[in-house]
């Protein structure tokens, strides 16, 4: 990295624009070992999900990342604010290094339950178990998916940053 990069997750975070997850904090240490565990239960769902074909998700691996693909981490730091579910949280960094969106299943009763599945598929075919939330505010990440239509089908393609500010 060299020297106008960030060297720690809470300056990435910073520099990516999305200060406001640190000020929900009353220090940038306190907020840097926050999202620190956050990282760690991360890599630790991965590793129980995906085996030796979990990815890494070491504060080293995001810095390293965000120094090559700025908008994609930030679009992952952005998830960071909206849930703290290793699964879905797993499923944005799976969606971000190249999965792509197989099928997504929604249910919903007001006032009952909610309950949203997402499948992953590689560009090889390989198919990763479904992303399971039942929390109503992991609905939020659907809307950093990328849509479009192809031959007017219909494709969910990417995890992307919001515009904010």
């Amino acid at each position: 990295m060299n020297a106008t990069q960030p060297m720690t997750l809470a300056e990435a975070i910073q520099h990516a624009g999305e200060g406001w997850l640190i000020d929900a904090f009353s220090s940038t240490s306190e907020a840097g070992c926050h999202f620190g565990g956050s990282l760690a239960a991360i890599n630790e769902r991965g590793r129980s999900r995906l085996g030796d074909n979990a990815p890494s998700l070491t504060e080293a691996a995001v810095l390293e990342e965000y120094s090559r693909n700025p908008q994609r981490v930030r679009a992952f730091f952005q998830a960071l604010g909206k849930t703290r579910s290793p699964d879905m949280l797993l499923m944005v960094w799976r969606i971000i290094q190249g999965m792509e969106i197989k099928e997504i299943t929604l249910s919903y009763h007001r006032q009952k339950d909610f309950q949203v599945n997402v499948i992953l598929e590689s560009p090889a075919g390989d198919v990763d178990a479904p992303y399971v939330s039942s929390n109503i505010r992991d609905f939020a990440l659907i809307r950093h998916f990328g849509i479009m239509k192809v031959n007017e089908n219909p494709i969910f393609d990417g995890f992307y940053a919001l515009r904010v500010g």
